[in-house]
């Protein structure tokens, strides 16, 4: 049974139209950050969807949008052009995947959105000098992306081998290219 803090940063999430910085949270239920983190962990055990972001925290609230996993390579140098032209035609970019050999699968959760996100995104990046999850597998990895309508993903897929970055599975049927 969820406590009332709980129900209250629950309540917090599901009407918000995006993701909310944990020190927001944090601000308006009169504890520290840490609670927040604390809270989120013990909600998420008890199921409730909700992911950490670059920009905060987020509740994956049910939608007619569909979901799928693509599977890319590119140096670091086209990660703009990749997350660009996904968001250009509509795609959401929900996460980044690697297969790393000793520690299986690594998710870096991004909710990416929009031009703005990935400028956000990257900017981080540059600002942390941090190293691309894709880094440790040579380019390759994958995007769990969600979209409305199937022609936004067919279409984005076409586009980025257009500018030159693999994409190795067919976003209609999972088959190879």
């Amino acid at each position: 049974m969820p406590t009332e803090r709980q129900l209250r940063l629950l309540n917090m999430l599901q009407r918000a139209d995006s993701p909310i910085p944990g020190q927001a949270l944090a601000e308006a239920l009169g504890v520290t950050r840490q609670v927040v983190v604390h809270e989120i962990a013990l909600l998420r055990a008890a199921g409730e969807p909700i992911y950490a972001t670059p920009k905060g925290y987020w509740l994956n609230r049910a939608s007619s949008a569909r979901e799928t996993v693509i599977a890319v390579s590119h140096t670091p140098e086209q990660t703009k052009d990749e997350l660009y032209t996904l968001v250009d035609h509509g795609v959401r970019v929900l996460d980044v995947r690697v297969e790393h050999a000793i520690y299986g699968e690594i998710v870096g959760q991004l909710l990416i959105t929009s031009r703005r996100d990935v400028d956000v995104f990257l900017e981080k990046v540059r600002a942390e000098n941090a190293a691309l999850l894709s880094s440790l597998t040579g380019g390759f990895h994958y995007h769990r992306v969600q979209f409305d309508r199937e022609d936004q993903l067919v279409e984005a897929c076409e586009a980025l081998q257009r500018v030159g970055i693999e994409v190795m599975t067919h976003p209609a049927n999972g088959e190879a290219l």
